[in-house]
């Protein structure tokens, strides 16, 4: 008798034939799904869900706040850098859970992603990561589970009911800001929870009124299918994704130059102020996400705007707080987000791997 050999069950559809189905067809395949990789193939999948390439302006926030709280680069730095990247991984897991709806018609190759490791597993590793930064958090002291829930609390809410802010047009890119203001906070908290003061206020602000906008760019390449799915976004009440955009540019450009503000008001050193000149960079991008005639290319507008906007908040961070534990977070956050890049862990920009293989007799 010929020997069995054993492999990982494979989908009861291919990805072409996932594609190939009606956007209702496919979000019902994927909500069934057990999942059909293994532990280790499963890991690379939920990381590309994550999408870690968008973790680093949390990663700098981190920084920013550490720096002003004057903390050093100590081990609780490191291990800071290392929460606020899975604080990010988990917001972006949890969201691709509860997008099945809009991703089924935005981003087929996302939902092949989530058909492959199963929604019940990614559920569980979003869970699993929460708990994880809640049994690291007193590391920090007992006081620090208040602000680490709290932000816990908002990535949560951010994609799940009954809050579920980014399907409320105009709250949700404020939510999507806690991605960046949260680990600033998370930071400037980690070296004692003690009431903020001076420009430990400013700053969130300044992160919050320069990360709505991104937000709002964020929604645009899924206009179409976000409005399909019935979801009201930033992009969606809108009757373009050109008007949409046009707006978000006048919201981006104003976040760019509130710095002057902030510098004006003395919560900013004037030297932060040579950061601005990225604006002109800020508002070609803009253009070219006015102009995109297609979800294809305003994808690739956004690529390359995360770029824009991790420069432009390495270098008010390095102009604001230029320390050792500031260049470390910095260089981090270069090797999380090319590195990203180079094995293709982005679930937005991305070639799906290929399905496990049906089990076959040798």
């Amino acid at each position: 008798m010929s020997p069995t050999t054993i492999s990982e069950p494979a989908p009861p559809v291919g990805q072409a034939e996932l594609a190939a189905l009606d956007p209702e067809q496919r979000e019902a395949a994927v909500r069934r799904s057990p999942g059909y990789l293994g532990w280790a193939a499963g890991l690379r999948v939920l990381v590309m869900l994550g999408r870690p390439r968008t973790c680093v302006p949390g990663l700098l926030g981190f920084a920013w706040g550490w720096a002003l709280g004057g903390g050093a680069a100590t081990w609780q730095f490191f291990l800071g850098l290392l929460m606020s990247v899975v604080y990010g991984l988990l917001a972006n897991v949890y969201n691709a859970y509860t997008d099945l709806a809009e991703d089924s018609r935005n981003l087929p190759s996302r939902v092949w992603l989530v058909l492959l490791v199963g929604p019940r597993r990614m559920l569980a590793a979003g869970h699993a990561m929460v708990l994880a930064l809640l049994a690291l958090a007193p590391l920090y002291g007992v006081a620090y589970l208040v602000p680490m829930a709290l932000a816990l609390a908002g990535a949560l809410q951010y994609s799940f009911r009954p809050l579920r802010l980014k399907a409320r047009p105009w709250l949700g890119p404020v939510g999507m800001s806690l991605a960046v203001f949260g680990p600033y906070l998370l930071g400037y908290f980690g070296t004692g929870v003690r009431m903020p003061s001076g420009a430990a206020w400013a700053v969130p602000a300044f992160l919050i009124l320069w990360f709505v906008p991104k937000g709002m760019i964020k929604n645009l390449p899924d206009v179409e299918g976000d409005r399909a799915a019935g979801l009201r976004t930033s992009a969606t009440v809108f009757a373009t994704r050109e008007a949409a955009a046009r707006v978000a540019m006048a919201a981006t450009l104003t976040g760019y130059l509130s710095l002057a503000l902030f510098v004006a008001g003395g919560a900013l050193p004037p030297r932060t102020l040579f950061a601005l000149p990225l604006v002109v960079a800020a508002f070609r991008q803009c253009r070219a996400m006015v102009g995109a005639p297609d979800a294809a290319t305003a994808n690739a507008v956004l690529k390359r705007d995360m770029l824009l906007s991790t420069g432009y908040l390495v270098a008010v961070l390095l102009l604001d707080a230029f320390d050792v534990a500031s260049v470390c977070a910095v260089a981090l956050g270069a090797l999380l987000l090319f590195g990203s890049d180079l094995l293709a862990l982005d679930s937005r920009q991305m070639t799906a791997p290929a399905a496990p293989a049906a089990p076959t007799d040798s």
